[in-house]
Order: C-alpha cells, then structure tokens, then sequence
C-alpha cells in the first residue's frame, strides 16, 4: 500500500470523527448540522440555504478523502473543505471574522446525543478538539491526494 493512500485512510478517518463525534465549540458539532438541517431549508433565507448546503459538503469532506484512495482529486477537494471548514472556524471563535460573516457557526449547535458523552467536548485554549483534528484530517488528505494512491 503506497504513502498517499495511508495519508488519505488516516486524514478521512480523522476528519470524520472530528466532524461528527467531537465538538468544535461547547454543543457545536458536525451532526447538529445534519439534525438542524430541515429547520435550517425551511427558514426561507436564501443565504442560510446556500451556507448550509456549503457546509453539508464540508461535513463531508472526511468521506471525500476515504474516497481519495482511489481518485486523488476527491482527495484534494475534501482536504480543501476540511481545511476551509477548520480555519472558518478558528476565524469565527476568535472573532476575527465580522459577525454577518461568523453567525453561521450557530448552525452547528445542537443538544447533546448521548450524555456527555457524544459530542466529546474539550476545549484545548478557545477552540475545540473537533477544530485542530479537522485541520490535522485536512492536511492529511491533501498530503495524501498530492502524493496519490499509486505504489513507488
């Protein structure tokens, strides 16, 4: 098994435990996106639709990496969303962003799964788990869709 294909395994894995079972920020976490998601369509606002939709894709990127084992250009593009998604929201928390822009954030807040259990919730400075592994799970893909599936 070739480099590339071990770097999009480990990033895809990675990028999806950290969109849907570790929180970004307390009760901010990928799953509540997909729980939200009819209240978020049925709102009417055109903008909300449109970033919730930009936001699916990017919860997806995880999936995208997996699939990069075969195709590195999947691999890429979901390195990109996940990567996008992590600096969004280090950029959001931190306050960097203007509020019309960081108010999205709020579409990942949802209650608690199991306990306290799902979202695992732990705040590493300002930001949370979920926010670094995305990170790390993106920079991991795309090293692996840079270095492709095929053997050396």
């Amino acid at each position: 098994m070739g480099a590339g294909k071990i770097f999009c395994i480990l990033g895809g894995i990675i990028a999806l435990v950290a969109t849907f079972w570790i929180s970004y920020m307390p009760n901010g976490y990928g799953l509540a996106l997909w729980i939200n998601m009819v209240t978020l369509f049925q709102s009417g606002d055109v903008l909300v639709i449109i970033m919730t939709i930009v936001f699916l894709f990017a919860t997806l990127a995880g999936l995208f990496i997996l699939i990069g084992i075969k195709s590195r250009a999947l691999a890429i593009i979901g390195a990109i969303f996940a990567i996008a998604m992590g600096v969004y929201w280090m950029l959001s928390i931190s306050g960097v962003l203007p509020i019309e822009v960081s108010q999205f954030v709020l579409m990942f807040v949802g209650p608690d799964l199991v306990g306290d259990i799902i979202p695992f919730d732990l705040m590493l400075g300002p930001y949370g788990l979920g926010t670094y592994l995305i990170v790390g799970g993106g920079v991991l893909g795309l090293i692996g869709g840079i270095m492709g599936p095929d053997e050396f």
